[in-house]
Parts: C-alpha cells; sequence; structure tokens
C-alpha cells in the first residue's frame, strides 16, 4: 500500500507549485504597481488566502479550518439552496481565547470560552465576505441550535451584535466585540476592565489595541485604507472599522490623553516595518546582482 505523506513526491510537486505561482504574483505587483517587494509579499499573501483557499493552496495556521458559507452579496430573503457559498478560513482554535474568566467554575468557563470562538469565527466570516447561519455556528461549536441562540441573546445583552445570516442588515462596523472594546478604551477603561466587559482575555484585548494604535498612527499620516491594511497586516474591513473609530474620537478631549501611547505604538512598528522592507530590498538587491553575468 502507497504511504503519502508530507514528504511524497505529489506533495513536494504542490509545495513548488505554491512557491512559483507566489513568486510570479510577487514579481507582477512590484513591476505593475511599483510597491516595495515588502508590500507585494504582504499583497501576495492576502490573495492566496481569499482565492486559493478553494484549491487548498493557501497555508493554515494551527487551530483554523476551511468552511463554506453564504456569501455576503446574497440577500436575506433568498433561500440557502440559491445562494453562493463562500469559502472562508475560520480560527477554531486560538491560544489567546485561555485565560482571564469572569468565572472560577468550569461550567461558566466553558460557556465563556464558547462563546469567545463564536464570536471570532462569525466576524473572520463576515470580514471574508460571508456569513455564517446559526446552524453553521453550532456544527462548528458542536452544540445545540438553542444554545447558540442563547448565546447570541446573552453577547447582545452586552452590546455585541454577531454577524450571523439572519441579521445581516443590524450589523454595521461599531457593534463587533473589538470595536467595543477599542470604543471602551477610548472613554477611558483599561484593558483589564474592558477583558472583563467583553468577556474575553485581556492578551485578546491587548491585540486589538495595539493594532488599533497602529491604524491611528497611519490614519495621521494620511495613508488610505488599503496601504493601512497591507502595513499592518489586518482586513480591509477591520481597517474601516479602526478607523471609523479614529474618525469619531480624534477630537474628543480624551482621546488626546492617549494620543502619545498611539504614537508610541504606531511609529515603533511603522519603523520596524520599514527597517524590514529596507533590508527585503536590499536582499533582493543582491539576489538580482548575483544573476547578473
Amino acid at each position: 500500500m502507497k504511504n503519502v505523506t508530507i514528504n511524497s513526491k505529489e506533495d513536494q510537486e504542490r509545495r513548488l507549485q505554491i512557491k512559483n505561482i507566489h513568486q510570479q504574483m510577487k514579481n507582477l505587483a512590484v513591476q505593475g504597481t511599483g510597491i516595495s517587494p515588502w508590500e507585494a509579499q504582504i499583497l501576495v499573501g492576502l490573495i492566496e488566502e481569499v482565492y486559493f483557499s478553494e484549491l487548498n493552496q493557501s497555508h493554515l495556521k494551527p487551530g483554523q479550518i476551511k468552511y463554506h458559507c453564504v456569501a455576503a452579496e446574497e440577500g436575506a430573503g433568498k433561500s440557502l439552496k440559491e445562494c453562493k457559498m463562500l469559502p472562508v478560513v475560520l480560527t477554531l482554535f486560538d491560544q489567546r481565547d485561555k485565560g482571564n474568566f469572569s468565572q472560577d467554575n468550569n461550567k461558566d468557563r466553558s460557556v465563556e470560552l464558547r462563546r469567545r470562538r463564536l464570536v471570532r469565527i462569525a466576524e473572520e466570516a463576515k470580514e471574508q465576505g460571508g456569513y455564517l447561519t446559526q446552524e453553521d455556528l453550532a456544527e462548528l461549536l458542536m452544540c445545540d441550535i438553542r444554545t447558540i441562540r442563547r448565546d447570541i441573546k446573552e453577547l447582545k445583552a452586552i452590546g455585541i451584535l454577531l454577524p450571523t445570516r439572519g441579521q445581516q442588515k443590524d450589523i454595521g462596523p461599531g457593534v463587533s466585540h473589538r470595536a467595543i472594546a477599542i470604543r471602551l478604551w477610548l472613554e477611558g477603561k483599561e484593558p483589564v476592565a474592558i477583558a472583563q466587559h467583553i468577556k474575553h482575555s485581556i492578551e485578546a484585548v491587548e491585540n486589538y489595541l495595539q493594532k488599533f494604535k497602529r491604524v491611528a498612527f497611519l490614519k495621521s499620516k494620511h495613508f488610505n485604507e488599503f496601504e493601512i491594511a497591507l502595513t499592518v497586516g489586518i482586513s480591509i474591513y477591520a481597517t474601516k472599522t479602526f478607523s471609523l473609530l479614529y474618525e469619531e474620537f480624534k477630537d474628543k478631549a480624551f482621546f488626546k490623553q492617549r494620543l502619545e501611547e498611539v504614537h508610541i505604538v504606531g511609529a515603533q512598528y511603522y519603523h520596524a516595518q520599514d527597517e524590514k522592507k529596507r533590508m527585503m530590498s536590499s536582499n533582493d538587491s543582491i539576489r538580482n546582482e548575483r544573476r547578473l553575468p
């Protein structure tokens, strides 16, 4: 019997194919748009994540799966059988899910953990242009649909509206758990209090804040949303969410107290990425020089 492993000839050929396509797209992006090799690398990564997922050519991180959900463009009144389905990558397990639980007993902790995952995968699907149904969520989290409905109701009570197909018209960029975390921070709350309010770990909240600070810094430098998404390494949807919050709060009194922190974090990240770009450009130049006769 033939054993096909990750070192099989077929798999090696597939990886080589991916590498060749990746390099070709990167070169075309640099030559066609004038962007740097570093920016092209990020752009190609985003393209692969969106368009190659159906062909099983994108790399899944630990804890991620591929799943098909209804495309966001499909109207709510359309039957599921007639809807266009879209492949998305969902993160079922994330190390940031663990810790900082609001309850001590295992039962309540398991409920809180499920809701953290519920919020994340629903928003990940939306960011990639799709909507999960309540049935999808029940299947992915291996629980009863009544449990999902109860979770959705409890999340709504603390201001988080879950972006599912059933209520897609009610979802705006300001009601995601990330947006609520940022809003609370801009209003004066600190990460521990924010984590307790949205029932998430401090690590997750700190991650949202770091990304917002980077976006806010680049907004102040007049980067557009596409440039920000490429530089920070987040989706256009997330960039728009953070940008709207920046515009809403930038002229308010308390935001000025946060500006110093925003500029410190943003400037450090920006200069670090700029250094990476210079190094990659330098390495590319050296490799090109070596190829010359």
